[in-house]
């Protein structure tokens, strides 16, 4: 799945370690789980706010928790970033859990001077951690056409910050191909890039500060 494959770019695929600021990657889990409800036509962003078009439950758990939470709201009608900014608290951790209820990870405790600190979701399959990144990088290289999941998981990488890693050593030509590629992504996911972008910006400006 779309966030899925997110969370396996933004950590490490060998300590499962996040790849940027804990923040980025929050809303940017945040943004992944928004873009699979966009990507299954439940939910559309539009003059920067969120709007349930289709109620029915996904199959999925998590999508299907994520669309409550729009439902309940509805008539608040809150824009985008208010969303983005609620859902990135629990928004990795819940994408992790999925995954470690798939088999694909497992729980490590973080220590320090013997007492346990946090845990860290480590990949079971180092070759299937890697494979996002990888197929997504070498299709990049090649200037080759991209489907819609893969554009949008493009999307998500450059409105995070990720793709100095995606691409690491790639000519420009090569980062303005990204960038046109996910130029030609439907309406509602790149409004939903444009904000994810800005409100990382500003979160990283406000650290600054």
């Amino acid at each position: 799945m779309l966030a899925d494959d997110y969370y396996r770019l933004a950590h490490h695929d060998v300590t499962g370690k996040p790849r940027l600021h804990p923040t980025a990657v929050g809303v940017g889990c945040a943004a992944a789980l928004l873009a699979e409800l966009i990507g299954a036509r439940r939910v559309v962003v539009e003059d920067a706010a969120v709007s349930v078009v289709d109620r029915r439950p996904p199959d999925d758990s998590l999508m299907h928790v994520v669309l409550d939470h729009l439902v309940a709201e509805e008539g608040r009608r809150h824009d985008v970033r208010t969303w983005l900014a609620f859902l990135s608290k629990d928004a990795a951790p819940q994408i992790a859990q999925r995954l470690l209820r798939s088999g694909h990870v497992r729980l490590e405790a973080v220590r320090r001077l013997g007492r346990q600190t946090g845990v860290v979701y480590v990949p079971v399959d180092i070759n299937v951690a890697a494979r996002p990144w990888a197929l997504l990088s070498q299709r990049l290289r090649r200037h080759e056409p991209l489907g819609y999941d893969e554009l949008a998981l493009a999307g998500l990488v450059l409105a995070t910050g990720l793709e100095s890693f995606l691409l690491d050593g790639a000519p420009a030509a090569t980062f303005e191909f990204l960038k046109h590629q996910v130029g030609t992504l439907w309406p509602p996911m790149r409004s939903l890039l444009f904000h994810t972008h800005a409100v990382i910006g500003e979160a990283v400006l406000a650290h600054r500060t």
